[in-house]
């Protein structure tokens, strides 16, 4: 599978509801494997799920912005809904029937138990 075949991907949650698209992947640098200290590993941590129709967040879901304020107004107001799914709450991916289409990302949890984005990024620690 490919990034770009999650890119926009209907998301569906244990139940068969509809929790939204797939707005971002987000992947986490982990050290290479060999212990070659140049080298890095990238892991998908999660998925970014927007819930509005036109959810796009505008890259405004990559980290919490503080300002200044009218820009800080406008992030938080994009990514007020978004929810944040970890990997390994996805159970797997069907790819779209026709092309041009989006696919489906089905989840193993309930929507109503994903995290707010603006949430998980109080979490998150990047320096991992």
């Amino acid at each position: 599978m490919r990034l770009a075949d999650l890119m926009g991907a209907l998301v569906d949650d244990r139940d068969g509801q509809e929790a939204g698209h797939v707005s971002d992947v987000r992947l986490r640098e982990h050290p290479a494997p060999d212990g070659d200290p140049t080298g890095t590993l990238l892991k998908v941590e999660g998925l970014v799920v927007a819930t509005r129709a036109r959810g796009r967040l505008i890259a405004y879901d990559h980290r919490p912005v503080d300002g200044p304020w009218p820009l800080a107004r406008l992030a938080r107001r994009a990514a007020r809904d978004a929810r944040w799914v970890p990997w390994s709450a996805v159970a797997g991916h069907e790819p779209p029937d026709r092309l041009g289409e989006p696919g489906t990302v089905r989840l193993t949890v309930p929507g109503a138990e994903l995290d707010l984005l603006t949430d998980a990024h109080d979490a998150w620690n990047f320096t991992k």
